[in-house]
């Protein structure tokens, strides 16, 4: 039987948020489904990983890839319609579902995507955070029903997660590879899609949960060498279009930002700018632990033993991998005598 869908997932290290991603994938998609898995010459145990999940075809590169590459790959072994999505995204129950109902709701409907937590541009709903998958299911379950059959056209979807119909892809092709590691190939498919007559829309009753910018951290793809990658692109974006290119935020790089100030703050003694600064970050980016374990330290310090405990444990939540929001976890309930409360909690995870 061939697929009404084909998910294809690229990725480079990072293992732990692979894991979270299929989890909730294998959890929450049902209907006919392929799921197309891309290492993209992983070290930490990705590709080993992929291999263990049944029924899926694996694509393992002998190194990394990027982006546009890594999708391309997976796109030679795609069926019906495709769906790209990263690997730092948690799937609500019935997304797939509800995204599929929105493409075939017009045959001029090229491609569709959900809002977000962590995306630039429209589809960003601001100052949500989450602790579980549950309460991640119970928003989209709210969001599927409050927000029934609602589209919006736009200019732009954002590559995290985007559907595109069969015979799009096959007409419009693959991704242009001349943006190398990332950034800008989703925006210059959109073009081209557009170009051949096809409605972009955002499916407003569909939510998908994004971490944000995980590779390119795990990468050291950050601070200047982000923006060194983002001129770039845009210069190749708008050499090839003679366009403005659409801006293009990172909530979890500013985070980062924001954090390396706080670390210079607390050197030079000035604790409570530190704070200011850590609670910003975590304000950008409420699913980036290291803004989260960062606050904790710092509420630490300033006495506040409670909700420093928090921050680690919201951390931990966030990437039980996360090894230095688990050392001060364990570290401050030696201090206040809590060792077993903390190892249950680690244990729960």
């Amino acid at each position: 039987m061939t697929a009404s869908v084909s998910i294809i997932i690229p990725a480079f290290n990072q293992v732990e948020f692979c894991r979270q991603c299929l989890h909730s994938l294998l959890a929450n998609t049902q209907g006919n489904y392929k799921l197309i898995l891309v290492d993209n010459g992983s070290t930490d145990g990705v590709g080993e990983l992929f291999d263990s999940i049944a029924g899926a075809t694996v694509v393992h590169a002998p190194e990394n890839l990027g982006f546009a590459k890594g999708i391309n790959l997976g796109m030679q072994h795609a069926e019906g319609h495709a769906l790209w999505l990263n690997s730092d995204t948690l799937l609500p129950e019935g997304w797939l579902a509800v995204l599929l109902d929105a493409l075939e709701s017009d045959p001029a409907i090229g491609m569709v995507g959900p809002r977000s937590n962590n995306v630039s541009g429209s589809q960003q709903i601001a100052g949500l955070e989450f602790s579980t998958l549950d309460a991640i299911n119970a928003f989209a379950r709210e969001r599927a029903a409050v927000h029934a059959g609602q589209l919006r056209d736009v200019a732009r979807l954002v590559g995290f997660c985007v559907l595109i119909r069969d015979t799009v892809w096959q007409q419009v092709g693959l991704l242009d590879e001349a943006f190398g590691i990332g950034n800008f190939e989703d925006d210059d498919y959109c073009i081209r899609v557009l170009q051949a007559g096809y409605r972009l829309c955002v499916a407003e009753d569909a939510f998908v949960f994004h971490y944000g910018s995980r590779t390119f951290l795990g990468m050291g793809i950050h601070d200047d060498a982000w923006r060194e990658l983002i001129a770039r692109n845009q210069a190749v974006f708008e050499e090839k279009w003679q366009v403005q290119a659409p801006e293009r935020s990172d909530q979890v790089q500013a985070a980062r930002q924001r954090l390396r100030e706080a670390e210079r703050m607390l050197a030079a003694g000035n604790t409570i700018e530190a704070l200011r600064a850590c609670t910003e970050a975590v304000a950008m980016a409420p699913a980036y632990e290291p803004a989260r374990n960062d606050l904790g330290a710092v509420l630490w310090q300033l006495g506040e033993q409670e909700r420093a405990l928090e921050q680690f444990k919201q951390a931990l939540r966030l990437n039980p991998a996360y090894g230095a929001a688990r050392q001060n976890l364990l570290d401050a309930a030696a201090a206040l005598g809590q060792n077993e409360t903390a190892e249950a909690f680690i244990a729960s995870l």
